[in-house]
């Protein structure tokens, strides 16, 4: 069974030790602050398509034991978080 997914924005404080927006270290959702002990996995999209905008995606685990997957949209700056919505019904 699929479940439909969506994108919300979010606020990501990051470790900008040579570049901007380098690696994630804690993030906002829902009003709770979420501190991510290891990155668990990350990929890139778009960055070899000139018709695409580049993207990067991170798959953490936080200090809760939750894993999630951020979206850093690298044109405009903005992190996002994969969010998995409820099934669709039949």
């Amino acid at each position: 069974m699929l479940f439909p997914m969506e994108l919300e924005r979010i606020n990501v404080t990051t470790r900008d030790a040579y570049k901007p927006a380098q690696e994630p270290v804690s993030f906002e959702w829902k009003g709770k602050r979420h501190r991510i002990v290891e990155i668990l996995d990350q990929w890139y999209e778009g960055h070899m398509d000139s018709t695409r905008l580049p993207l990067r995606y991170f798959k953490v685990k936080t200090h809760e034991g939750l894993v999630f997957i951020l979206r850093h949209h690298e044109f405009f700056g903005a992190w996002s978080l994969l969010v998995c919505k409820s099934p669709l019904k039949e």
